[in-house]
């Protein structure tokens, strides 16, 4: 997936694809579908040309997984 479906919106964003695992992960456990978009091309790799991954999810679910992940970080 490169361009995130119609009336999905970005909820999450990192230059690590692990951590956006992580969160896709936690919102699959509170029942938010969400889907990664990795826009870079793997020949950047080599060059260490970090570039973000977005999470998007469906825009009538943006407010509970905005909500999971605020109360997932740690302060």
């Amino acid at each position: 997936m490169n361009q995130p479906p119609d009336n999905w919106v970005l909820v999450f964003r990192s230059i690590s694809e692990y951590e956006v695992d992580i969160v896709k992960a936690m919102l699959a456990d509170n029942s938010v579908m969400a889907e990664m978009i990795n826009s870079h091309d793997h020949l950047l790799e080599s060059l260490n040309v970090n570039k973000e991954i977005g999470l998007y999810v469906h825009k009538s679910e943006l407010d509970k997984a905005a909500k999971i992940i605020k109360d997932s970080e740690v302060e």
